[in-house]
């Protein structure tokens, strides 16, 4: 079973997720090719968390904290900060990609080695008051079954953000909102 297998058994997807990504775009905006498990989740998943904690960054999201382009952009600011207050990094700026956050303030990067392979890239997690950087060697979606399944314990999440059974909860589209 892979672990695209997996994720859809463990938590599946909301009903009637319309994704309508210009991956050349988003790409383009973000100078990398993206993962091909991370446009796979977006397509299957759409907008929303796991859990109510763990939300993975999106190309197009009703809600800006949780869109891909604009949290990369506040990364770089966020990173060389850490940095320059003398925070312990143990990854260069441009090898960061955030692909992740969490309620608590915590941030998901894909380690983006090598560059041109981006279906090689792994995963590290940074807590927002430590500083800790755990982690996973593999990709977006088998770093979300190893977690959710429990699996795997990322240090910077609180304990009690696994469940028996995880859910996956999709926000509204514009359009559903606007109806309302």
């Amino acid at each position: 079973m892979t672990a695209r297998d997996e994720l859809l058994r463990l938590v599946p997807p909301p009903d009637g997720v319309e994704a309508d990504v210009d991956w050349s775009q988003v790409e383009d905006a973000l100078d990398v090719t993206l993962p091909d498990d991370y446009k796979w989740f977006v397509e299957r998943y759409g907008p929303g968390s796991f859990n109510d904690f763990l939300y993975i960054l999106q190309p197009t999201s009703p809600f800006y904290p949780t869109r891909l382009v604009e949290s990369a952009d506040q990364a770089v600011e966020i990173l060389e900060s850490l940095r320059e207050s003398g925070g312990r990094i143990p990854y260069e700026t441009n090898e960061l990609l955030p692909v992740g956050k969490t309620d608590n303030g915590d941030t998901v990067y894909w380690v983006t080695r090598p560059e041109d392979a981006p279906n090689s890239w792994t995963v590290v997690a940074n807590g927002a008051r430590n500083t800790e950087w755990p982690h996973f060697d593999g990709g977006i979606v088998e770093f979300l079954v190893a977690v959710l399944s429990g699996a795997h314990q990322v240090d910077v999440f609180p304990r009690d953000f696994i469940r028996a059974e995880p859910v996956f909860e999709g926000y509204p589209s514009p359009d559903a909102r606007r109806r309302r």
